[in-house]
Formats: structure tokens, sequence, C-alpha cells
């Protein structure tokens, strides 16, 4: 029977198909090439330009022919080293055959199937002068072990996992200018690729960085913020009051928080600076606060302008100053790819149709100009919302402006509306702007997905991480502790490690139900979901009166204003948040040090935070039923809620935590 099955194993192996590494080849001069191909519905793909001046597009496809062609600087043409040509839709294209790979992926034999070492940030990842992160790929199974031979000062290794390939990551410091450096692969016996896959040495020039230097402000790393919704947090000062403004008690129904104003103003905020300070909070982020219509504020009317129910700008210089003065940063939102239809722009379009001097400022569709989605682009097709042509100069330079004014206050950053209304070019090139102006400002990015591409240039410092938000509530609902940390290492392992501690780990938002409401109301999952928050990897972000226990559904519910009645407020969540808040302001090691996973079984999961000698440990278990797991702690530990020592975990109650501090 054994020999039968040894057999069977040989026989699955041979008839198998691998996905063949497949590199297609442009070797001339130009400023941008891109490859057409079949594999892909003729979609046109990136391709990168390499160390020796090849364009390069490196894919995994399946034996068989696929059709190609070039896009080079805008001229759609031929690989004229391939004489093997067909045509299609009447059009002549390039055959690829590409062959199955003779090679198996197995340890040890002394071959290498396939290395993946490219000019991108993902392997090639420079943070500042002296400090750059080396990456370099290959299949799983394929190699035992890689090394990196560099004149550095410090090399740290870690290595990355995925489904198909495992990365080897290194951390270097080096005092020289060039760093000459090339990688030892262990496969049975000692391969050394470098330059060119020569044993060369490859180079990177600190002086001269064929990738731009990319490191986030560091006083954003494991900062604390918290979001503003300005009309529903606190009313301040009843004189600049909307007409017709709701109570602030309510009752509440949908058209009084999708339409109404309920008073909300910046001396609300100012006079809210004991509620910031106890809560633990280091930076605020504001929904728009420019001039407007409704009460969301992103159908801008005058960028350059306070909002009248929320004040001025002596007011909010006050704001700046008195938040600033408590170490608390402030955040504007940027809405730059669409305005209200009361803006300058839109307006005189409007007024003088076919006559006006701004319609290039849009994407203007027929005339006459009405105020529908049929006379113009806009957002998601909400007519209110009219698309700006951000390839306008004119634009820009507009943009440009307001980006100046408000940063000549000394704001500390933006978060960027809708970035994917607009392309990444875009966005890099703004991102330029901003830190031209200070270098030290944060510019945080809106995208609900995987945003590896947004810093390869890069776009943004941060995102909003609505990955993070998605993989909570799933596992504080009960689910299981692999299925969140999967979701979290799809990102942690891809993104540059220099941004991980500054990503807006978010439980709710403007734009979602509030967390209380996705957990079912249950106080217990609720506590779960605010210990991942505070003491996950990254920068948590508060949504306003998720700190209070407040419930609502997604918008306009998760916009009732704020209970300054103390009575309707939850304590043991509020506590709950103050205390860990001040464990993370006092604790390098969940502010800025090292994540890893100690144990995902089941409903249960273990992490540490790591800085130096510092050691905080988080066990949860997100089931009702009590867990018996008998875990042993490498040191002693101190439960930092009741002060008991221990060095094992040996049960964890149902929806209840651990967070224990290394003795």
């Amino acid at each position: 029977m054994r020999k039968v099955f040894i057999f069977l194993v040989i026989l699955m192996l041979f008839s198998m198909t691998f996905a063949v590494r497949t590199t297609f080849l442009y070797s001339k001069e130009a400023t941008s090439v891109y490859l057409i191909a079949s594999f892909n519905d003729f979609e046109p793909l990136v391709m990168e330009k390499s160390f020796t001046g090849l364009w390069r597009y490196n894919v995994d496809l399946d034996p068989g022919e696929y059709l190609y062609k070039f896009i080079v600087d805008g001229e759609r043409i031929i690989d004229f080293s391939n004489n093997d040509i067909a045509v299609h839709n009447n059009e002549i294209f390039n055959i690829r055959v590409v062959s199955e790979s003779l090679i198996v992926p197995k340890v040890g034999d002394g071959q290498v199937r396939n290395i993946y070492f490219q000019n991108q940030r993902r392997y090639i990842n420079p943070v500042q002068k002296g400090e750059i992160y080396l990456s370099i790929e290959f299949d799983k199974n394929d190699v035992i072990d890689v090394d990196l031979q560099a004149n550095a000062s410090y090399i740290q290794k870690n290595v990355i996992e995925y489904d198909k390939t495992i990365l080897y990551r290194f951390h270097v410091l080096s005092e020289a200018d060039i760093l000459k450096y090339r990688f030892l692969i262990n496969d049975g016996k000692e391969i050394v690729y470098g330059y060119n896959g020569t044993e060369e040495f490859f180079e990177f020039d600190f002086n001269n960085p064929i990738i731009a230097y990319f490191d986030i402000p560091e006083w954003s790393k494991g900062r604390i913020f918290y979001q503003i919704f300005p009309d529903r947090f606190r009313n301040g000062d009843d004189t600049n009051d909307p007409k017709n403004t709701y109570s602030w008690d309510g009752p509440h129904n949908r058209n009084s928080l999708s339409f109404g104003f309920y008073g909300g103003d910046l001396q609300g905020v100012i006079d809210s600076i004991d509620h910031f300070e106890y809560l633990g909070v280091e930076g605020i982020y504001f929904n728009p606060i420019f001039e407007a219509n409704t009460p969301h504020k992103y159908d801008t009317n005058d960028y350059l302008k306070i909002d009248d129910s929320f004040g001025d700008e002596e007011i909010f210089s006050d704001m700046l100053e008195t938040l600033h003065e408590t170490d608390i940063k402030v955040i504007l939102d940027g809405v730059f790819n669409h305005t209200g239809t009361e803006f300058f722009a839109m307006k005189e379009n409007f007024e003088r149709q076919e006559k006006s001097d701004y319609l290039d400022w849009y994407y203007i569709k027929s005339f006459p100009i009405r105020k529908s989605a049929e006379s113009y682009e806009s957002w998601h097709g909400y007519a209110d919302l009219p698309q700006l042509n951000n390839d306008n100069p004119k634009v820009r330079a507009y943009i440009n402006q307001v980006i100046g004014k408000w940063m000549s206050y000394g704001i500390d950053g933006w978060r960027l509306d809708a970035v994917d209304q607009l392309p990444e070019s875009y966005w890099s090139s703004l991102y330029q702007n901003f830190k031209n102006i200070d270098n030290e400002s944060l510019i945080v990015g809106e995208f609900w997905r995987d945003s590896t591409t947004y810093f390869e240039d890069p776009s943004f410092d941060s995102v909003m991480n609505y990955v993070f938000r998605d993989a909570v509530i799933a596992y504080a609902r009960g689910g299981s502790s692999r299925n969140f940390v999967n979701t979290t290492n799809a990102y942690i392992e891809k993104y540059p490690p220099q941004v991980l501690h500054g990503l807006w780990n978010l439980l709710g938002s403007h734009d979602t139900e509030r967390i209380l409401t996705a957990l079912g109301e249950d106080v217990d999952r609720m506590k779960l979901a605010v210990v991942l928050q505070m003491t996950f990897i990254g920068s948590p972000l508060i949504y306003y009166g998720d700190e209070i226990g407040m419930a609502g559904a997604t918008d306009p519910f998760c916009r009732v204003p704020f209970y300054w009645d103390e009575s309707k407020w939850n304590m043991e969540i509020f506590e709950l948040y103050a205390y860990l808040s001040e464990l993370r302001k006092d604790s390098l090691a969940i502010r800025k040090g090292d994540y890893k996973v100690l144990y995902d079984e089941g409903s249960v999961l273990i992490y540490e935070r790591t800085y130096q000698s510092e050691k905080v440990v988080v066990a949860i278990n997100s089931r009702n039923s009590d867990i018996d797991i008998d875990y042993q702690l490498e040191d002693i530990f101190v439960d930092i809620f009741t002060g008991k020592t221990l060095n094992k975990i040996e049960e964890i109650k149902g929806k209840s935590f651990y967070v224990l501090r290394k003795k």
C-alpha cells in the first residue's frame, strides 16, 4: 500500500502544470511603456524600467499562447524582436508561447525556479539616507534560506510567507554613501545573486536614490486620533446657529440627521479640551469645515472660508492654538475631487453657460447646463457634487492656494477624501506639494481596500484603515482568530514597514454604522474591539461618541449629536478607552513596537508588542464560552487591570481579554 501511495504522489507531480514566471521585455529608449496582452483582456499594464535600462513586466502564466504588443509613448507597436504574429480584431499582435516549467519547486535541490527582485518599493524601499528595506522573493518550498551580504552596520531579517511565495525582507542601516549588497541563497548549495544575476554587488546610492525616500512623520506613529463631525459634536456658541436648528437632544429622524443643522461649532471643540485630555486624544481629524450648504460640508462652496455656522478664521486660529497647547494635532478634510454647485466656478457655468470661463474646470456633458447628472460628471451621480477636472492646471493652482492658506495657520495635515476618484499620479504630485510646504505634515487618504499602490510613489503617509475595521468586527462578533490574523497580515506583510505604525485604525466613521451597533449593542464585544484598537500596531482613530457607547446605524444615524449628558454614557467603555490611552502613551511597545502573533486557534487570539526590553501581551477570547488553553508565557507578566502576576494563561473567560505587561 505504501508503494502505491508513493507512486500516486509521483504521478500527480508529473501530471501537474505550474504557472510559469514569464517576462516581457522592451529594450529601446522611451518615456513610458505599457504592455497589452490577451491574458488580461488587453488592459494596459505599466512596464517597469530595470537597472539595465530594459522595460520589464513579469507575470505568472499557465502554459499556452498569448497575444501581446506594446504602447510606447502613446503609440501601439509590436515587438520587432519576435517574428511570431497573429491578427486579432483587425490589429497585428505578437504571439508569446509559454511552455511548461521543467523545474518543480523543491527545497535543497540547488535549483531556484524563480527569483523576484525588481525596481519597485516592494523590493527596494529606501526610508531615509542610511536606512533601507531590501527584499527578495521566491516560490514557496524552493529555497532553504537567504541572507544579505552588505557593507552595513545593521541587518535584521524578516521572513514573510504568502500563499505561493516567500519573501525575505532585510532592514538595513549603513553609514556608506553607496550601499553594496548581494543575496546569498542557500538551496543545498550557496547561490550568490547580485547585479544582473551575477555575483557582482548591487549598488544603491543614498545620495541619488533610484526610488524616492519615504518615511512618515515620527510624531504620527502610534498617535491617538479622534474624529469630529463638527455640526454634531458640541454647540459652544449659539449666536452662529443656522436658522431652524434642530434640538440637540432630539427626537432625531432620517430627514433631520441628513439635512438638518444642530449647531455644533469650533467653539464647542475649544470647550471640550478637558474631555480630550481625559480620553488621551493626541490628534483631531475634522470632517469638512469650509463653507457649504449641507451639514456634512462635502459640497464645498468656498474652500478659503470657514463656514459661518462653525465660526470664522479668528475662532479657528484660537482653536488651533488651544489644541496645540495640549499637544493635540489638527488634521483637516480635503475634498478636492468635487465641489458644491455654488462654488464660484460652477456657479458661473450655470449663469453664463457656453460663455463661462470655467467650463474646463469640470466635465460638462451638454448645454444648457442644468443641475443634473446628465449635464456634467458628478460624484457617484449626485448632481449636488460636480466633479472637478483636476487635470486642468488652473484647478491645480487653486487647490494649491487652498492648501497653502490653511497650512500657513499651522495645521498638521490633511485627510483626503474619496481618493479612488482620481488617478494615483495626481495624488503623488499633490503629496509632494504638501511636503514642500511642510515635510512634517501628515497626509492620509480615504481608501477602503488594499492601499499598497498608494505607498509606491508615494501618495499618502497613511490611510483610513477600513480593512482593520472589517477584521475587528468579524472577530469580535465571535469569529475565528485565524481569520483576523489572515486579514490583518494581508496588509501588514504587504505595506512598507515604515507606514504600519501610522495607519488610522478605526472602528467606525461618519460613513459606517457605529461599532456598538455593528456588534449587536453587546458591551462585552465592544470592549474586545476597543482592546484591539488600542493595542494593535497603528494609530487608533476614535469616532466621536464611540468612547461613550453611542449606537447608530449607517449614515445618517451614525451622525447623531454627541451626548453631553453623562448619565447617558456607558462608563465601562469610556473608562476602558481612557485607561488604554494612558497605557498606550506610557508604552513604547504599544506605540511603536513590533507586532507578533503568538497564538491564533479557534476563538483565542494572543499577540505581543515589543520594543527593546519592553513587552506587552494581549490575549482575547471572542466566543461566549470559556476556553482552557494553558499557554506558557516566556516571561513573568503583570495583568494591567488586576495587578496579578502570571507566567502562563490557563483560561480565558468568554468575551474577555488580558492585557499583560512584562514585569
